[in-house]
């Protein structure tokens, strides 16, 4: 925590010897879900994606650098973190970003763990294709290494080198829910692929994901996101698939709006025949 008070010390300082001060935000984002099993029901903060209920600090300067800060109103357990810091980073917009953020794998539907990181946008040498490069150093017993993810915004392909990924609780989230544990040893190399076919829009969004270890059976897994539009009650499907267990997982969910920054979301969640849970969420802005 100490590089990211240095950080944010040394954005402050710069913005404040420029002509026009930044312009400051202040806001949140809640999500609170009452989950309903067969034994009990349970309100979160968080939903079963790992997706926070936060409030947070936005700045923005002329220059075009921005910084931006978020605590979580309540931590999955389990969490490695230890802290109700979510994000705190500072960058320069559509360039270079630094700190404590989402550091995504390929299109981020299986693998997105906040993480100590510097990513960057670049070309690739073939092709002139676009490409994310982030270097992860979150410690000895936390991930480090490198993501890497050259395409577009339709499909792309990607690699990571580096140890212990996968071991926060939003790792994978789709495939188990955030308060299943991760095995703290986590994996080395990453190859995955994402794609947006050019069909229904391209509404539909598929991702797969191959991850090595050392110390874990290596797996596969995929995911299919469909999100219809236009349709009513904006729902949205997930299905994903994992070798190792050579199962399935499912997510439904429909959505109303209660209001102009106020959502109501009904979420049916299951694994392979079985229903996990019901759950009832409140997702707004303010």
């Amino acid at each position: 925590m100490r590089v990211l008070s240095l950080l944010f010390s040394a954005l402050a300082g710069w913005l404040s010897v420029g002509a026009q001060p930044p312009t400051a935000f202040f806001g949140a984002r809640f999500v609170a879900q009452l989950r309903a099993d067969e034994t009990t029901a349970r309100l979160r903060w968080y939903d079963d994606l790992g997706r926070h209920s936060v409030v947070f600090l936005q700045l923005y300067h002329d220059s075009g650098y921005a910084g931006y800060i978020a605590q979580r109103l309540q931590n999955i357990p389990g969490d490695r973190t230890r802290t109700a810091l979510d994000e705190a980073y500072i960058e320069r917009l559509e360039g270079w970003r630094i700190g404590k953020f989402y550091a995504t794998f390929g299109a981020g539907l299986l693998l997105n763990e906040s993480v100590l990181a510097v990513q960057s946008p670049t070309r690739f040498a073939i092709g002139n294709l676009p490409m994310r490069v982030a270097y992860v150093f979150n410690g000895t017993d936390r991930q480090q290494g490198a993501l890497v993810r050259v395409g577009t915004a339709n499909g792309g392909v990607s690699v990571a080198i580096g140890r212990r990924f996968g071991i926060d609780p939003h790792a994978f989230s789709v495939w188990a829910l955030p308060e299943t544990p991760r095995d703290s040893r986590g994996y080395e190399r990453l190859y995955g692929a994402d794609w947006r076919p050019p069909v229904l829009n391209r509404q539909i969004q598929l991702e797969w994901l191959y991850a090595e270890s050392r110390s874990l059976r290596d797996a596969h897994w995929a995911v299919l996101y469909w999100r219809p539009r236009p349709a009513p009650y904006d729902p949205e499907l997930w299905l994903a698939y994992q070798s190792a267990e050579n199962a399935f997982s499912w997510r439904v969910s429909l959505q109303q709006k209660l209001a102009d920054r106020l959502r109501g979301v009904l979420v049916l969640r299951g694994h392979e025949g079985t229903i996990q849970f019901v759950a009832l969420e409140l997702r707004g802005d303010l």
